[in-house]
């Protein structure tokens, strides 16, 4: 009895030890940087959307042309920032790539659902952009790419909050 006693003590303390000790890193660093310039990103687009709620005409288009290339190039930079950033080598990180390759899913690579987050976002302004350029949008139009925008925008900004552990 008390032999199992010293040996259910030994594995209780090895697994703390262990689960304490070792952890194993399968996410990015928190990147202050990313979630500022993700905050003034947002901030920006909203604010744009504000601007043109009630419809847009193709013969102004070129007032608002700045504005989509400062969102465009916004995001497409917050998305090379984020899959900058190199993913955790380790060997749990290979273990569950192993694991997902053999159930026919892709592995986990640098393309981090923020980065993915941030080229969908600057596509969505890219098609608002050829839109309006080429026959003005309507108010259904542009609620609907806010409403893209904005499901892209909790996705990125909720994974890289989470990041700050």
């Amino acid at each position: 009895m008390k032999s199992i006693q010293i040996r259910f003590s030994f594995f209780t303390l090895l697994s703390l030890v262990l689960l304490l000790g070792c952890q194993a890193t399968l996410a990015p660093a928190y990147d202050q940087a990313i979630v500022e310039k993700v905050t003034e990103s947002s901030d920006l687009a909203m604010r744009f959307f504000a601007e043109v709620d009630e419809g847009t005409d193709s013969d102004s288009f070129f007032m608002r042309q700045p504005s989509y290339d400062q969102l465009i190039g916004a995001f497409e930079s917050l998305k090379l920032q984020a899959k900058a950033r190199p993913v955790p080598n380790n060997m749990a990180m290979d273990k569950i790539n192993k694991l997902l390759q053999d159930r026919g899913s892709a592995p986990i690579s640098d393309n981090y659902p923020s980065a993915f987050a941030f080229e969908q976002i600057a596509n969505t302004f890219k098609k608002m952009k050829q839109t309006d350029r080429e026959k003005g949008l309507r108010e259904f139009a542009i609620k609907a790419f806010k409403g893209q925008v904005e499901i892209f925008l909790d996705q990125a900004i909720t994974y890289e909050s989470f990041l700050k552990r």
